[in-house]
């Protein structure tokens, strides 16, 4: 039987965004193991995260995000920085419902 999801167009556009993340996840994981080892500086954090050095300044100073501190410099694994990223992901209505079912 065929069913009919109705969906905003934000939570659409949600679940996209999520597909292709993790489509670009597995890939990048799967395409080059020895790369999860990258040691990032503050700065290619930033550019990987997408945040501003204000904001993961702030982040690391809470501790809510892993950090590597060694003498006065950040550093970061990007394989730890991937699982912090997958850790805020939201599930879509279709993945509830689908262990609803």
């Amino acid at each position: 039987m065929n069913q009919v999801i109705v969906t905003s167009k934000d939570e659409l556009e949600n679940i996209i965004l999520l597909s292709i993340r993790k489509v670009l996840f597995e890939r990048e994981s799967s395409s080059n193991p020895q790369d999860q080892d990258t040691i990032f500086s503050i700065k290619e954090a930033c550019t990987f995260l997408n945040l501003a050095q204000q904001t993961l300044y702030s982040f690391t100073s809470k501790r809510e995000i892993p950090f590597i501190k060694k003498g006065k410099k950040l550093y970061f694994r990007k394989s730890e920085l991937k699982n912090w990223l997958m850790e805020g992901k939201k599930k879509s209505k279709a993945e509830i419902e689908k262990e609803d079912s």
